[in-house]
């Protein structure tokens, strides 16, 4: 009988699987992630400041506008928001759950928001280096931090008894997928085109009193150097002079704001442009940043001296990879104005002294980044947004 009973007791734990011993996670790994985790905090949460501090334009005093470089770009377009939240506080908020996975710890959920930054980083990063052409210092150092955690997440993972390849990779799948809906939908965002009612000044209840503040808390400064190139009548309430680099990516978009602006609030806008080519050739900054663009602004005095500035600069805006002297004249070609003359003109030295004019101006106002505005007085660098350019335009009818 007893023989009976071993043979079936035998028998039962032959049917049941053994459970696998607990394995201990590395402390490698874990020490890297959370570090990382902690860092990407840190940096979140100082992004996430700078959006709600700013009341108006974002900026960051480590990494200007007008060069690759650019915080102010990057910080201030469609694709740095989400569900009408800043970026950066869906990324702090993540930073904050993996930091808690990390001291718990608990491997897979560690993996699965780990998986989730890094595909999200390399969307974003994909964005600002293709797409918006800027890099925010701030920002990619979160997309080093992404992948490391990623990396250190999946060694933990692989050392947990729970790990499944086959459900790691569907949901990998799963975050990429989610990642691709949200950057079809921040494209269509991005794709929105604005009209002249974007730029109507708003009535004074109505106006963005956030942005009123921060203007008023912007230096002052008095420009001396000679108007050349002026829209809009001498008595208009909103002055805005702009120094510009033809090769800067928000410069473009500036002339196209501005241009707007002053469209839609007839005479109530004043438009002054100086050159400030961020190039060594005409301007002794301490780094190359954007070749020939002093060329381009030589080239665009020639076309003043056949009263086609501002058609020839919106050329230039148009086209800031074709800056060779073959492409400058062919952009004279292009608005039939006479070749001889403009040809002649590229060589003419006080076509490069008008510009050396403005530089030394701009250098005097301490203008370090393009664009960069002089509103009624005041700088702004940077450019903001057409809702608060327009509320300038209420701002100063009341005062």
């Amino acid at each position: 009988m007893s023989e009976k009973k071993n043979k079936a007791g035998r028998r039962r734990n032959s049917l049941v699987t053994p459970r696998p011993a607990a394995r201990s996670l590395p402390s490698g790994p874990l020490l890297l992630t959370r570090l990382l985790a902690l860092l990407g905090l840190g940096i979140g949460t100082y992004l996430s400041v700078l959006h709600y501090q700013a009341e108006g334009l974002v900026t960051s005093h480590f990494c200007q506008p007008g060069s690759v470089i650019d915080c102010t770009s990057v910080l201030n377009s469609t694709y740095a928001s989400l569900f009408d939240l800043p970026v950066a506080v869906w990324a702090t908020a993540a930073y904050a759950v993996t930091l808690v996975l990390a001291f718990i710890p608990q491997a897979l959920g560690l993996l699965f928001v780990c998986s989730w930054l890094a595909v999200f980083g390399l969307y974003m990063a994909a964005v600002s280096f293709f797409q918006l052409q800027s890099v925010c210092l701030f920002c990619s150092a979160l997309y080093v931090v992404n992948i490391g955690l990623f990396v250190g997440a999946f060694m933990l993972a692989r050392s947990s008894a729970d790990f499944e390849p086959g459900q790691f990779a569907l949901g990998l799948l799963g975050c990429v997928i989610l990642v691709g809906g949200i950057g079809w939908w921040q494209a269509q965002q991005a794709r929105t085109e604005l009209t002249q009612l974007d730029f109507i000044a708003p009535s004074a209840e109505r106006m963005d009193r956030s942005f009123v503040r921060y203007y008023n808390e912007q230096r002052e400064v008095a420009v001396r150097s000679q108007e050349r190139h002026v829209k809009g009548d001498p008595d208009a309430p909103l002055r805005i002079t702009e120094f510009v680099d033809f090769r800067c990516p928000s410069c473009a978009v500036a002339r196209d704001y501005l241009a707007s602006l002053h469209d839609a609030n007839k005479g109530a806008v004043r438009i002054v442009f100086h050159h400030y080519p961020l190039d060594q050739t005409c301007n002794p900054i301490n780094q190359q940043v954007h070749p020939s663009s002093c060329a381009a602004s030589i080239a665009s005095e020639c076309a003043s001296e056949q009263d086609a500035f501002w058609d020839y600069a919106d050329r230039l805006f148009a086209n800031q990879k074709r800056f060779s002297r073959a492409d400058l004249v062919g952009h004279a070609e292009a608005l039939d104005l006479d070749i001889e003359q403009f040809d002649t003109c590229l060589d003419d030295p006080r076509m490069e002294e008008r510009v050396r004019r403005d530089v030394e101006e701009g250098r005097r106002l301490e203008i370090s980044a393009t664009p960069t505005l002089i509103v009624n007085g005041r700088v702004i660098e940077g450019l903001p947004p057409p809702k608060k350019l327009a509320t300038l335009v209420t701002m100063q009818r009341q005062q």
